[in-house]
Formats: C-alpha cells, structure tokens, sequence
C-alpha cells in the first residue's frame, strides 16, 4: 500500500499543536498523511469550520491576521478568536435564535406540500386518468376552499414566526401562501378520492356532462373531451379516438368506467349515456390509447 505524505501546512500545525501542548509529534506521523491526520485529531485541533471561519474574517478585513495562521489553532485558540469578533446579540436576536421549528413540525408540513401539490402532478403524468366524481367536486367546493385559506394562514403563520425578516421575505410568504392553498384543495379534491380506491375500489360507472369536444390539445392530452363540474387540472378525458369524439356534442351526458369509487375513478373506458336519436342505436364506446 502506498504511503502518502503529509503536507507542509499539515505538518505545521501539528508541530504548533505539539508546542501547546508540551508532546512531540511521532516521527512515523511525519512521513504518513493517514497517521498524522489521526494524531491531529486525537490532540484537540480547530475544526476545519472555525478555520474556515477565521479565514473568511481575514479575507473581509474584518480582524487581523492572528500570530499563527488558523491552520495552526488549537480549538481552544479558536473559539476564543471567534467568541471575541461575533456581535453581540440584541435580546430580539436572542428571542429569534430560540424559536427553533420542531423536528416533526417540520417533516409534516413539507409532506403536506409534498402530497398536496406534487402527487397530483405525478398522477396527471405517468399514472392514468384518474377523474373525481362531479359529485363530489360539488359535495367540497367549498369546503375545500376552506381548506386551502386554514393551510395557508399556518404556514404564514410559521414563516412569521420562525423565519428571519430579509429582503426576500413577501416573496417567500406570497410563494408558501400559493402552495399552502394550493396543497389544502388538492387534498381534498383530488388526493382523497385518489386514496379511497386502494381500500374500497371496485369497477364503477359514473355519470358526466361534455363540455367541449374541440379544445386545444397539448403535450399530456391528446384529443380532449372537457367536462363539466371538475378541477382545473382534471377535467378532461383524453387520448379518445377521433371517432368518439366526433359522436359527442356539448351537454351530452358520458358514462366513464374504471376502477374506482363513487368519488372518483381511474378511468379505463367511457361511452355515450344518451342516445343520439330516439330510434337509432347509441354511439360506440371508447377507451383511451
């Protein structure tokens, strides 16, 4: 195994350590980086961050150049350099450095944003079609509101109570403020419905009302069927041949199959619930590509 020698600077130090402490380095740690490393760090040297710490100092002007160079510090040394140059904290500064956001506070309110905003997302991206029920958009319009301005006033509530005023400050409010509103009706819109099938699913039919058959298509939906009543982001079934569409007309009713609940499902196939006319026979189905 190849031995790599220390540096200069690292050779150095331990010689003024040694000296503050009245030992001498080991001559076999001379020669051996990994040896003198070890040595180092058994007799009580500055940790790399207070000798970065310093350097920045020296670098800005704001004190002088000790009579060693940091790297030559002892921990003691440069804890009292540090203590000596921070400022001095006003009793606000104090208050401020107390209020510290519990562990689990934290976890759960990330993962509230997480699940609010980002599972939505995923699920509109990769998984398929999944389609609250119209009634239950209606059953919580409004209490989803609800609960979106609750999740909002407590992360203003924690940012205004946790985070240090700075100059970006209604930026980062107006931005948790969004999200928090955001994830609150998401919730209880989209991803409770979302949940309900993996306990309770079964294969269900559920009414809806066409809105349009002719809107823009974009890159995540093909040949969109809009209906009535839903989310902004789920409301459109998509990926329908031309051919079904073309035998669809605003108002007309659809009956969408998949698996699911009565409050939503993931949607495998759809087909006209009213007849075209009283004495033809009704439009084929069509499933998604």
């Amino acid at each position: 195994m190849t031995v790599r020698r220390p540096s200069s600077i690292k050779i150095e130090r331990a010689k003024w350590i040694a000296s503050r402490i009245n030992q001498t380095v080991p001559e076999s740690a001379l020669g051996d980086d990994r040896e003198l490393s070890a040595w180092i760090k058994i007799h009580d040297p500055a940790s790399d961050n207070q000798i970065k710490q310093i350097k920045r100092w020296i670098a800005s002007g704001k004190i002088e150049a000790p009579p060693r160079y940091p790297h030559a510090m002892t921990a003691a040394e440069a804890k009292r350099i540090i203590a000596a140059n921070r400022p001095a904290r006003t009793r606000g500064d104090h208050r401020q450095a107390r209020r510290k956001l519990p562990w689990l506070v934290y976890k759960l309110l990330w993962l509230w944003l997480l699940v609010g905003v980002a599972v939505p997302m995923v699920v509109g991206l990769f998984i398929p079609l999944f389609l609250p029920s119209t009634e239950w958009a209606a059953l919580m319009s409004i209490p989803s509101v609800a609960i979106g301005l609750v999740s909002t006033a407590v992360y203003v509530l924690v940012l205004r109570t946790y985070r240090e005023l700075r100059d970006d400050y209604p930026i980062v409010i107006g931005g948790a403020a969004l999200l928090a509103f955001a994830a609150g009706r998401n919730i209880a819109i989209l991803v409770v419905p979302m949940i309900f099938p993996l306990f309770i699913g079964a294969h269900v039919e559920l009414p809806y009302t066409v809105v349009q058959t002719d809107g823009f298509e974009s890159k995540g939906c093909r040949r969109p069927i809009k209906l009535e009543g839903l989310p902004l982001m789920f409301r459109e079934l998509c990926g329908f041949p031309d051919s079904f569409r073309q035998s669809l007309a605003p108002g007309m009713r659809l009956s969408v199959a998949g698996y699911g609940t009565r409050y939503g499902l993931y949607v495998e196939s759809a087909r006209p619930a009213d007849p075209v006319s009283t004495d033809g026979p009704m439009p084929p189905g069509g499933a998604p590509d």
